[in-house]
């Protein structure tokens, strides 16, 4: 696992200096990518007094994400993590997951019935495998070829157990919290859906409750 190391302000300016920003708010710059194609991930203290003073935001990060490749998921990989000096806030350099997001592949209208049954049978493993994501959605799923993986992984617990029932169907909602994702797109949710259910790691008669998710998205 990696250490925090401190990072000058002076030295982040010059990381920044040639640096692309990809994603900001109120708080100040989120994500940027580096000349050399590294991301750069912002990580900004909520509270003074916080137990983030013991393990800030980054090293969660980083630790999700060794723990996914441990598990064979495939996610973006860590490089360094730094505090920095004089600031309350940390950052992660990390290397990206090749691939595009699931959502611009459905959104561009490139998604079929084969690449959504496959995505049920990778989130299955998942789940199986114990990951509970919980902001899992189209834009944090990224394709390559034939191949499934995580993004955004700070939102997340992995357990040394398969998921129970109530933290799957919770996943779910997660996942189609978005209807707009999947209008028009009941085809590929039927084939997602049957992919999962396929490789679940439950019997048949306690998946009932996807239906009941589903019907949500499909009516709205």
């Amino acid at each position: 696992m990696l250490n925090i190391r401190p990072l000058s302000r002076e030295h982040l300016a010059s990381l920044m200096e040639n640096a692309t920003v990809i994603e900001k708010d109120k708080k100040g710059i989120k994500v940027a990518v580096l000349p050399e194609g590294q991301y750069l991930k912002f990580f900004y203290r909520k509270r003074f007094l916080t137990r983030e003073l013991l393990a800030p935001a980054a090293v969660k990060f980083a630790r999700n994400a060794y723990h996914l490749a441990r598990l064979d998921i495939p996610t973006l990989q860590v490089s360094s993590l730094h505090r920095i000096i004089g600031g309350s806030h940390t950052v992660a350099i990390y290397s990206p997951l090749p691939g595009r997001t699931l959502r611009d592949i459905v959104k561009s209208s490139e998604a079929d019935a084969n690449l959504m049954y496959r995505l049920g049978v990778f989130l299955a493993r998942v789940q199986r495998r114990g990951v509970y994501f919980r902001s899992i959605h189209p834009g944090n799923i990224i394709v390559n070829g034939m191949d499934f993986g995580l993004i955004d992984i700070l939102d997340m617990r992995i357990h040394s157990w398969s998921l129970s029932r109530w933290a799957r169907r919770r996943n779910w909602r997660h996942f189609f919290r978005y209807p707009q994702d999947w209008e028009n797109h009941s085809d590929l949710i039927e084939a997602l859906i049957k992919g999962y259910r396929h490789s679940a790691d439950l019997p048949l008669r306690e998946l009932n409750w996807i239906d009941r998710v589903i019907g949500k998205v499909i009516s709205t």
